[in-house]
């Protein structure tokens, strides 16, 4: 191999230095720095989608010879989508240094990134109940996989997979996840929809018995040699990619608000009782929260009679949650903000939502003759901003008061029931300014975004370690990740001859994204925000539904599809308290996941925002108002 293996002993410099030079293809960019100095730190392994597919009859016939060909199929069908993405095929070098570097590998020995496991289910038992098993196993595998570093950075590239599989049931459950300095969560989306391509065209009878090269390039024992990469061919760091001009006085001001101390800062970082920021190992908590296709068509009716997004709603949600399961000030505050707290306004609350650049991206020359350039679609890169929403004042003291009214108290009092409706009511408000922060964070564009102020960091690890090392406050004490939708169907997965103008007119109109990532929302029209890409990619027209439920057909030939993807996120000492990552599949419905730092966060106040979820979700589900205190109550 060209490139270079840690030997015992080895210290960081001592790899750097037996690097060759023509391995090295660039440095980490800002933002990849700050990713993989969390990783190098133990405080966030990174993010992982998992996704469901269902196996065509081909390849579910049982017995072990029909598992072997599957997880051929399989592996194959990953190499294909590991060569399209240049992300994946390379070694990170120096990673505990002030300057990693991305490296040139020859070969991936896939063994070392996919794990396959039979998940024992009941011969005779209900579909139902085998499901239940499996996904009880899929949980615990992607706690565990966020819970573990990725290992041999300079020599394996960091991804990972496990396959979940049952020969009793006709899918697998496929999680794949990925180091954050090599990708956010969008990637991880790109992946599976690339994979789900890779899997058709193994499939399909014009390209039997496989796609040319891929017998010379995969051994029988799994090795991938890889193509000689060029570093003008390697994907860019974020800041080359985006357009990240910043005014001078922006700088400056910007960093005298993260230098001044405490007393200076007209709203100072307030500790959060229930989720303290202080260095301890990663434990992932998890929750799940699914809504079908048909109660997520409710929910979206709701959003849009309400001018705000999916997005929105989370966030509208999650602060009422917050309001009605914490306390409204700290106790490790001195005491004159004590009396001060005693007499006017609660702890401030900030909430959070990544989003996605890849709208900002520039595009390929329009000179260009080649059609296939990826476009922003397509490109797996760590590319992700934040939006801030911030809660304090009467806003904040308003929603706490509400919420005090609602707590306990039973929905057929009268006074309870229009406590309830105010509070709905304030979620809904809270909603829809969500929704306007986030136009307003895009219409801005990339000039004085945060994300250039990291350029100006040059030591971005000792910076991160120092403040985990302060215990300071959480910046951000809840974060929504909208992955938005995946397309499912494996019907023209990826357009790789739509034009340049298409595929920018495709990313213009995303919303928000998530650390991975991006929803989205909201091009204008007539004053009103259309339909985010959650809401049109998961309602299907009612002619076309018994058609997708049934056989999805390539030449004769059932297809591979996508019937349910989760993204989740490791636990983390650092940063949000609380993270909410949905993601929908086009016609199949949504999922919810609940991350949280376990033996830190407060589990009441986590399990029970996943449980709110779950609830007043499923009362707009039902078209009902929101039932706070779980009764039910019809909407109209």
């Amino acid at each position: 191999m060209s490139c270079f293996r840690r030997r015992e002993g080895d210290d960081e410099g001592t790899i750097l230095a037996a690097a060759r030079p023509e391995d090295v293809l660039r440095p980490l960019g800002a933002l990849e720095q700050f990713k993989s100095a969390m990783h190098s730190l133990g405080i966030y392994y990174g993010c992982g989608v998992t996704c469901r597919f269902a196996i065509p009859a081909a390849l579910r016939g049982g017995g072990a010879q029909s598992e072997e060909a599957l997880r051929e199929h399989f592996e194959r069908a990953v190499a294909l989508a590991v060569l399209d993405h240049p992300l994946l095929q390379v070694g990170l070098a120096g990673e505990s240094t002030k300057a990693p570097v991305w490296v040139r590998l020859d070969r991936i020995d896939l063994h070392n990134h996919i794990q396959w496991q039979t998940v024992d289910v009941d011969d005779f038992g209900s579909s139902a109940s085998n499901s239940n098993s499996m996904d009880a196993a899929l949980e615990d595998v992607i706690k565990v996989q966020h819970d573990t570093p990725y290992p041999d950075l300079e020599t394996r590239p960091g991804w990972k997979m496990v396959v979940l599989r049952s020969p009793h049931l006709d899918h697998v459950e496929a999680f794949f996840g990925i180091n954050h300095a090599n990708g956010d969560g969008e990637s991880a989306k790109i992946f599976h929809q690339t994979l789900l391509e890779k899997l058709n065209l193994l499939s399909s009878s014009s390209s039997s018995p496989t796609p040319d090269d891929l017998t010379s390039c995969l051994s029988p024992e799994g090795v991938l040699t890889l193509p000689s990469m060029t570093a003008s061919a390697f994907t860019p760091a974020h800041e080359s990619l985006v357009d990240l001009s910043a005014s001078v006085p922006w700088v400056l001001s910007s960093a005298l608000k993260q230098m001044a101390p405490a007393w200076m800062r007209s709203q100072p970082l307030q500790p959060l009782p229930w989720a303290p920021q202080r260095p301890v190992p990663v434990r992932t908590a998890l929750r799940l929260v699914h809504l079908d296709a048909a109660a997520l068509r409710h929910v979206l009716d709701a959003c849009r009679s309400h001018d705000t997004t999916l997005t929105g709603l989370l966030q509208g949600m999650a602060v009422t949650s917050l309001t009605m399961r914490t306390r409204t000030t700290s106790h490790d505050t001195t005491a004159k903000q004590k009396k001060k707290n005693s007499t006017s306004h609660p702890l401030p609350l900030v909430l959070g939502t990544p989003v996605s650049m890849r709208r900002y991206m520039r595009r390929p020359d329009a000179t260009s003759s080649s059609q296939n350039v990826p476009g922003p679609h397509r490109t797996m890169v760590n590319s992700v901003t934040y939006c801030f929403h911030k809660y304090h004042g009467r806003r904040l003291s308003t929603l706490y008061d509400l919420a005090g009214k609602v707590v306990g108290r039973d929905n057929t009092n009268t006074t309870a029931y229009n406590a309830e409706r105010r509070l709905e009511d304030a979620l809904w408000e809270q909603a829809a300014r969500v929704r306007r922060q986030l136009e307003q964070k895009l219409a801005k564009g990339t000039r004085n975004d945060l994300t250039a102020l990291m350029g100006y960091i040059s030591d971005l690890r000792g910076r991160l370690a120092e403040e985990m090392a302060a215990d300071r406050p959480r910046d951000v004490a809840l974060e929504v990740s909208n992955l938005g939708v995946i397309d499912g169907s494996g019907q023209d997965t990826v357009k790789p001859k739509a034009s340049l103008q298409q595929q920018h007119t495709e990313m213009v109109l995303k919303d928000c994204c998530s650390s991975s990532t991006s929803s989205v929302v909201p091009e204008k029209e007539g004053g009103r925000a259309q339909d985010s890409a959650v809401e049109v990619g998961a309602i299907r027209r009612e002619g076309e539904q018994e058609e997708e439920e049934g056989m999805e057909s390539q030449g004769g030939k059932e297809k591979w599809t996508i019937e349910r993807a989760m993204f989740t996120q490791s636990g983390t000492p650092y940063g949000a308290g609380l993270i909410v990552s949905p993601v929908a599949v086009q016609g199949k419905g949504l999922t919810i996941a609940v991350n949280w730092q376990a033996g830190l966060v407060d589990d009441g106040v986590a399990a029970g925002l996943a449980a709110d979820l779950e609830a007043w979700l499923g009362s707009l589900g039902r078209g009902d108002h929101i039932a706070f205190s779980g009764g039910r109550v019809k909407a109209g």
